[in-house]
């Protein structure tokens, strides 16, 4: 028996309001599809989040339809949990998942509850927690619930221990939820301890919901994001789908390979700024950091770009255009959208020694000081640009004539930075 478990396509996200990133998420279903046919898979199993949205709209639906009927053209039967993207409106019965349920797309799977209970009831025209396929695998679902998940999962637990599972070769539970420990700050997730009442009953545990792959104990596996749904999946590269060839009665029971579809690329590029003491250096590294990753890059796949700036600036950040930087990368590489860059410098440390008894006077100049001090290109006659700065206070405060202002300043660039001057 084979299967593919698959989860998060996000079908309709519009990434950066760009059509071309609408249709790398239909490409990435469809590629799958694809596979199943190609592969001859015996069922496929979507872990919640087909769709990027509550309201679907006409054009991904219509490509969840296409793909859903050249499966279902080819005898392959689909089995869904619904995910956090797709729940019906607070107040709603009927989602978009159900839609397709109602139109034996697939069939999607998840407990009722009764009077503190889960009832695990096959899957009919009501719905249902199970079905069984003929290969004599029984396939049982939990929807997204959120930070209710822990108690949902307990007592599916309860009701899993009390069901029949008798002719019934190999189990897979599908739970659209993360497993604590995956993610930093992440809420709604499982522990391994909230897990280990089910390894008894399932032999393989489908997960979604979270867009890193992982795979833990031989018996849970989540997949990943197929596409690129953020700038911090570019950390996990080796994520897609997992192809899972099922032998009961053999160890192990099964084998899950992982497979990474082809997808737009992405690239993070990290810039450290500490020893970049002006922009104009800081241009340069970039333009020198473009030409080492030359041979990485392709710019006829149009990628996605971004330049993230670490470290201490040591001048002015205003004096940073960030424009030509995007200048910059947008020439060398020709991407989908302009290069995004994320400025997460911090400036110089500012820390000052005052006295209890010092003056108004003296606590501006050493506060003005501190400030010209924190630019590399101002540090060495720190002192002198604070009487400018003071300076200029003054004739502002006295009413002078703006030219004697530029004036004052012109002759202070010319004495105090003779290299600018030559350059000029």
């Amino acid at each position: 028996m084979r299967f593919i478990h698959a989860a998060d396509f996000h079908l309709g996200y519009q990434q950066y309001g760009s059509k071309d990133r609408f249709n790398d998420f239909s490409r990435a279903f469809l590629h799958v599809v694809e596979q199943a046919v190609d592969r001859q898979v015996d069922f496929v199993l979507l872990a919640g989040d087909l769709f990027e949205k509550r309201t679907v709209e006409p054009l991904a639906m219509r490509v969840a339809v296409d793909g859903l009927d050249a499966l279902r053209g080819a005898g392959i039967p689909v089995v869904a949990i619904e995910g956090n993207h797709e729940r019906p409106y607070y107040g709603d019965q009927y989602s978009w998942v159900d839609f397709l349920d109602g139109l034996g797309y697939f069939r999607l799977l998840t407990p009722r509850f009764e009077e503190g209970r889960a009832i695990l009831e096959p899957h009919g025209d009501a719905g249902g927690a199970y079905v069984d396929l003929p290969s004599g695998v029984r396939i049982y679902g939990i929807k997204y619930y959120g930070a209710a998940i822990g108690r949902v999962v307990r007592l599916f637990a309860e009701a899993l221990a009390e069901m029949d599972h008798g002719g019934v070769d190999f189990v897979i539970l599908a739970v659209h939820a993360g497993l604590e420990g995956q993610m930093p700050r992440y809420s709604g997730t499982l522990a391994l301890n909230d897990l280990a009442p089910l390894k008894e009953f399932v032999d393989y545990l489908a997960m979604g919901h979270i867009h890193k792959p992982y795979a833990v104990d031989g018996w849970i596996y989540n997949p990943g994001s197929p596409e690129t749904c953020s700038m911090e999946e570019v950390a996990w590269p080796e994520r897609g789908y997992y192809l899972v060839d099922a032998r009961p009665g053999q160890e192990p029971t099964h084998r899950a390979e992982l497979i990474v579809p082809p997808r737009r690329p992405f690239y993070s590029l990290p810039l450290e700024v500490d020893t970049l003491t002006r922009p104009e250096v800081l241009y340069a590294a970039v333009q020198e950091l473009i030409r080492g990753r030359g041979d990485e890059v392709d710019p006829h796949s149009r990628p996605v770009v971004e330049l993230v700036l670490k470290g201490v600036l040591s001048f002015n950040r205003a004096d940073l255009d960030l424009d030509h930087v995007q200048d910059l990368l947008d020439k060398a590489w020709t991407p989908l959208i302009k290069p995004r860059v994320r400025n997460q410098t911090r400036p110089a440390e500012f820390e000052m020694v005052v006295e209890a008894k010092t003056g108004r006077r003296d606590l501006e100049r050493a506060v003005l000081r501190e400030l010209v001090g924190q630019d590399q290109r101002y540090r060495l006659a720190a002192d002198a640009w604070t009487r400018v700065a003071l300076e200029v206070k003054r004739l502002s405060l006295e009413g002078a004539a703006p030219e004697a202002v530029i004036d004052l300043l012109r002759q202070s660039q010319a004495d105090l930075l003779p290299e600018e001057k030559e350059a000029g």
